[in-house]
């Protein structure tokens, strides 16, 4: 493990990071507009999208479990094999129903590849420099974040959904190939055993929680935003991605020296805030410019929440059981993606887009009373 943060082997990962993201994002935006097309309804689409974290989080205890006991390196390449099968199953999707199924594919190779990169992450650097590795490792999302949507959403136009998908499946592979030249140091390995305690730490469970009630939020806006934006006339709504990933490659760097400085205490309330207002906002968007206001709040909100919170539940754990500290936090994300965008769609079902962001801002104040109520548990794993 090497102190400075840009040493080879966390490049190289950033690199894998920003590959597959690419692919994420460039389809990510088209699911529920393609369901859309084939004639799903809003729970349906909210069902769609949201239904890949039910496999994800169904996988969760097996792989956090080979991440500590195996070859990451294998497992990660073999996952990323299932996630593009999930890509050419949407090319070829016909039916809402079918759709369902490969994002449930998709699903069981995302649940390896966030929580094994991430965990890879934590080995390249120091406890002391972790959470600002997140935040630069997040960064090289941001950046697939900021070209993906808008260049997908192009490509459907002038190729169509089928070949796009196809696409994603490529760029997804390419970091596969990335990340099996990844050099990792020799570790402790723990026996292959599933078991809770393999699958979850309990020492990330705060963090853990604080993060579903944020996904529950977050997933609405790659679930809804892109049909709400048609319905009030917005066409080129690939913007509000491209400013708020920008606008990311910012604001994270910075957040991280923020919270090395002042503590993630103090500023998780905040962001936290922002969030919510910034998703509040959506609601009452109606030109391009409010929902690139927006984009920009949102990424003082969430984009800030989401490397701070993962930083906590890896140095929450002891480094053997940073397979299932990452698994922890991302069952906090499964489970928020997969009941949000429900909720969220019954919302739409009962009243309109509009008036459904304005009110899912609401489960962002549990997520305020656990910063509150846990203020000293959560001094105690960032002071590590």
């Amino acid at each position: 493990m090497e102190e400075k943060i840009f040493n080879k082997e966390f490049i190289k990962i950033c690199f894998v990071n920003f590959l597959m993201m690419f692919g994420q994002n460039m389809t990510n935006t088209l699911v529920p507009k393609y369901a859309n097309a084939l004639g799903a309804s809003s729970v349906m689409i909210g069902m769609i999208t949201g239904f890949f974290s039910v496999s994800s989080f169904i996988i969760k205890p097996v792989s956090s479990t080979a991440i500590d006991s195996l070859d990451r390196k294998k497992i990660l390449f073999i996952a990323s094999v299932v996630i593009s099968l999930g890509f050419v199953g949407f090319s070829i999707s016909t039916t809402p129903e079918m759709l369902l199924i490969c994002r449930l594919i998709h699903g069981f190779g995302i649940g390896f590849t966030v929580t094994g990169c991430l965990t890879m992450v934590s080995s390249t650097v120091s406890s002391r420099n972790l959470t600002t590795a997140v935040a630069y490792y997040s960064v090289a999302g941001s950046i697939a974040q900021a070209i993906g949507p808008g260049i997908g959403l192009s490509l459907a136009g002038k190729i169509g959904y089928p070949l796009t998908f196809l696409s994603g499946a490529v760029f997804t592979m390419a970091g596969a190939f990335v990340l099996l030249l990844v050099k990792e140091e020799e570790r402790e390995k723990n026996p292959f055993k599933l078991s809770l305690n393999s699958s979850i730490a309990k020492e990330a469970l705060v963090p853990a929680f604080i993060m579903l009630f944020l996904a529950m939020v977050y997933i609405d806006i790659s679930s809804f935003l892109t049909i709400y934006a048609d319905q009030v006339g917005i066409e080129n709504i690939g913007l509000y991605f491209t400013v708020n990933a920008v606008c990311l490659f910012f604001t994270r760097p910075l957040i991280a020296k923020l919270s090395d400085k002042l503590g993630i205490v103090r500023l998780l309330p905040v962001a936290i805030l922002c969030f919510g207002i910034s998703i509040f906002m959506l609601g009452f968007s109606t030109e391009l410019y409010q929902f690139l206001i927006s984009a920009v709040i949102n990424a003082f909100g969430y984009g800030a929440c989401q490397p701070m919170i993962q930083s906590l539940c890896m140095k929450s754990a002891p480094k053997e059981k940073r397979g299932a500290a990452s698994s922890t936090s991302y069952y906090g994300t499964d489970i928020g993606y997969m009941v949000g965008p429900v909720i969220a769609g019954k919302v739409v079902e009962l009243s309109s887009y509009a008036t459904m962001f304005k009110v899912v801002p609401l489960l962002l104040v549990p997520a305020l009373l656990l910063v509150a109520v846990f203020r000293q548990r959560i001094m105690e794993i960032d002071a590590k």
